[in-house]
């Protein structure tokens, strides 16, 4: 059973060419692929892609999935198609991908809008956000990882900070204002896209930024900056605080029409998910993550692995759902008329 690789979009391959295998937005974005069906191979499996916005250790459980042999297990040849933001949805829509390894935040938003979509599985709880400073402004301030929070909030008046959307700004402000202060007292810089957010910190650009890990991390080893705040020191952060992170999410008519390869699907990630947690820490699930993130260290894989919460298994609750819109809505990314049902929105019925 094949899967293709994903690759971080800033990154080349270990021979420094744009992979083959890769899916690019604007064949999906026409549509190429959506002629996949359901029908099973001559060795009994079916084919389906599925669609990332990005390939970091979020999406850990899609590489277990396949090294384990719980895709095979499941009868299920999976292809992994690398998608930018602006399209997943349409992609989904257009049956390119049969299923998304996406974020919480974005099927909220997807929900508010009306699309066709249903979550079948959470594959982590929360989100592992991390606040970086540049190394030079730490310097000047005197701050290190060990600096209280209260002292890294106030010594952020009057810095500038990078952020590539509305939401991250106001998850920074969630850590900011424990402590009086918010990102109105100081400069925040519009980057185009996480990808950027560590050259910005060295050109000098920035001051800060405020992503989900490992980027933080990465610009950390990288001597760009350090991380002073992360999920596991800010409450507003915790992952009991956000509701479900990654999700996977398919069509309702797609699932009205294959139940049985939606059942496969998300119970090998159910596997995968069980596995990581069973594992977490271990040299083997660290040599997934690397073989999958060449050029990213292994002690930084692994410390990000480390900073997500990931559950013993994919059942989700409405407990869940009601944090996870109230964080949503907490940061701008939906409205607060926001609700999803269970049976509607999300289901717990293909899991075993």
């Amino acid at each position: 059973m094949l899967m293709r690789r994903a690759a971080l979009r800033h990154r080349l391959s270990r021979r420094g060419a744009v992979p083959a295998f890769l899916v690019t937005a604007g064949l999906l974005a026409a549509g190429c692929g959506s002629s996949a069906s359901a029908a099973k191979s001559s060795d009994g499996t079916v084919a389906v892609t599925v669609g990332v916005s990005g390939a970091n250790v979020n999406i850990l459980p899609v590489w277990v999935a396949q090294k384990k042999g719980f895709f095979a297990a499941h009868h299920v040849n999976v292809k992994l198609a690398v998608l930018t933001p602006t399209i997943t949805n349409s992609a989904l829509t257009s049956g390119s991908v049969q299923f998304l390894a996406g974020s919480a935040k974005n099927f909220l938003t997807a929900v508010e809008h009306g699309t066709d979509q249903l979550t079948v599985a959470q594959t982590s709880t929360g989100v592992p956000l991390g606040l970086v400073i540049s190394t030079k402004y730490a310097k000047a301030h005197h701050i290190t990882a060990a600096t209280p929070l209260a002292t890294v909030a106030r010594e952020l008046v009057g810095s500038t900070g990078g952020s590539s959307s509305e939401s991250t700004t106001a998850e920074a402000n969630l850590f900011l204002r424990r402590y009086g202060v918010d990102t109105g007292k100081m400069k925040v810089a519009t980057l185009s896209s996480p990808t950027i957010y560590q050259s910005a910190l060295k050109s000098g650009r920035i001051d800060w930024f405020c992503t989900s890990e490992p980027t933080p991390l990465q610009a950390q080893a990288a001597g760009a900056g350090v991380v002073v705040a992360n999920s596991k020191n800010v409450p507003a952060w915790a992952s009991d605080r956000m509701g479900p992170g990654n999700i996977t999410i398919t069509k309702k008519s797609y699932a009205s029409g294959h139940p049985d390869v939606v059942s496969d699907f998300t119970q090998a990630m159910q596997d995968a998910v069980k596995y990581i947690h069973d594992n977490e820490g271990s040299a083997a699930l660290t040599d997934i993550a690397a073989a999958e993130s060449p050029g990213v260290p292994r002690a930084i894989l692994k410390e990000a692995i480390s900073e997500i919460d990931w559950p013993e298994n994919s059942r989700m609750t409405a407990e869940q759902w009601t944090t996870g819109v109230r964080f949503t809505v907490s940061i701008g990314a939906a409205k607060a008329s926001t609700t999803v049902k269970e049976g509607t929105d999300w289901t717990n019925k293909y899991l075993g």
